[in-house]
């Protein structure tokens, strides 16, 4: 199942669903609309898209469409940006990557990342990777990248217990943490077509901050293997 959370991305997030269905045929596509004032819902509907709603927030509506997954019986979810900067033909690359991983992050930072990315995002990326890597005692580059792939026990887990404010380099940690594979596939993204980004600005250097913070308290947290987790091999 692919999950898009999207707040006023009409413009762009029906050529989204229409790509996915395109990559993925027969795969359902669910939109979590989040408070939106625009004709996000129509567009999406209008694409093909299954439309659920959650209260505000980016986080929030990411584990309302896990809990969905979860209750619609899916074996594997991928998770994607609305705003066209995650290219839907990537994710067969992910889902090939759940063969020997758990969860697998679509990268900009193994490769070519496909667009510039602005000298400080890129610096403020890269300082959190290193940070995350620390805490978690594993490599990790693009931490803040929303294209990923994760397996049922994963994503059944983070259903439960997923944090509700920011949820990027610190859900990394917390998946290593608890025992789980994590890895990194090449992908080449797209800039942003549009609407506005909480990793640009001022807004982007508190969310770095809150990130590191977060990121840290997850470490706190300590080793919790998930008791029922078994790494059998995807469905």
């Amino acid at each position: 199942m692919v999950i898009i959370p999207a707040r006023d991305e009409g413009p762009r997030v029906g050529a989204v669903v229409r790509a996915c269905r395109v990559a993925l045929p027969g795969v359902p596509v669910v939109v979590v609309e989040n408070a939106s004032t625009d004709d996000t819902v129509h567009a999406a509907r209008a694409a093909g898209a299954e439309v659920i709603h959650s209260a505000p927030g980016y986080a929030i509506a990411t584990r309302v469409g896990f809990v969905h997954a979860r209750d619609r019986g899916a074996d594997w979810v991928v998770t994607l940006d609305a705003d066209g900067q995650h290219p839907p033909d990537a994710v067969p690359r992910l889902l090939a990557a759940l063969a020997h991983a758990d969860l697998a992050i679509g990268s900009r930072f193994l490769g070519n990342p496909g667009y510039p990315i602005p000298v400080a995002r890129r610096a403020a990326i890269h300082v959190l990777g290193v940070w995350a890597s620390i805490l978690s005692r594993q490599r990790l580059r693009d931490v803040t990248s929303g294209m990923r792939a994760l397996r049922r026990p994963v994503f059944e887990s983070f259903a439960d217990d997923y944090p509700p404010d920011v949820a990027d380099a610190n859900v990394l940690v917390r998946a290593v943490r608890r025992g789980w594979r994590v890895t990194e596939v090449p992908v080449s993204m797209n800039a942003r077509a549009g609407g506005d980004s909480q990793h640009g600005g001022l807004d982007g250097a508190a969310f770095a901050l809150r990130m590191a913070v977060y990121t840290a308290r997850e470490a706190l947290r300590g080793a919790q293997p998930d008791a029922g987790y078994r790494r059998d091999s995807m469905k």
